[in-house]
């Protein structure tokens, strides 16, 4: 249960910086993102390691893979288009879910080529795949964070799960839109003054 506090604070913390700060302080909130991602996949797979241990793990893992994040900004908009596709593919494993469908293995197959493919191409959508993916990621993580927080043995154990019932699901695109729209402004304000 204190592992589960930790986890649902950290990441709702990096999720409200992401979803607020994505397009402004992308370099950070690339870190951030690193941050959350490998804090949450030392807590998903490491049940083996013990509460202490894991967190411990877990701050390391986080830290490495924020460092890596945060000096690859050459490549942000490969990294946002893989963690837009990443996201967006959750959150549709997510509707099958509510529809009763279970992806299983092909869920996570389905999501590593969803997260190579907006890799690939994210680059063409140009810097609003910045505002895209950390609306995203950010909606993701808050809900996440959330989870951990409030449910007890609820679907913090599988990530493509988080998004497979209506309240998540919809908290998920709301947060996404909010912080989309409020970054988008800031975006098209920046545009205007660089002009």
């Amino acid at each position: 249960m204190e592992h589960n506090l930790i986890w649902g604070l950290v990441v709702l913390i990096s999720g409200i910086f992401i979803a607020s700060y994505g397009n402004m302080l992308f370099r950070f909130v690339l870190a951030f993102i690193g941050f959350a991602l490998g804090f949450s996949l030392i807590m998903w797979v490491g049940d083996g390691l013990g509460q202490g241990l894991q967190l411990i793990v877990a701050l390391v893992a986080g830290g490495i893979v924020a460092g890596l994040f945060y000096y690859l900004v050459k490549f942000s908009l490969y990294i946002a288009g893989g963690v837009m596709g990443l996201v967006i593919m959750a959150s549709i494993l997510g509707l099958f879910r509510l529809a009763g469908l279970d992806s299983g293995i092909f869920g996570w197959i389905l999501a590593a080529v969803a997260a190579g493919l907006g890799g690939l191409f994210g680059h063409r959508l140009g810097n609003i795949v910045i505002v895209l993916a950390t609306s995203l990621a950010g909606a993701y993580f808050v809900v996440l964070g959330l989870s951990a927080l409030f449910i007890t043995g609820g679907d913090t154990e599988d990530p493509l799960a988080l998004l497979g019932t209506a309240f998540p699901l919809v908290l998920f695109a709301t947060i996404a839109l909010i912080s989309f729209l409020a970054q988008h402004q800031v975006f098209s304000l920046r545009q205007r003054f660089l002009r």
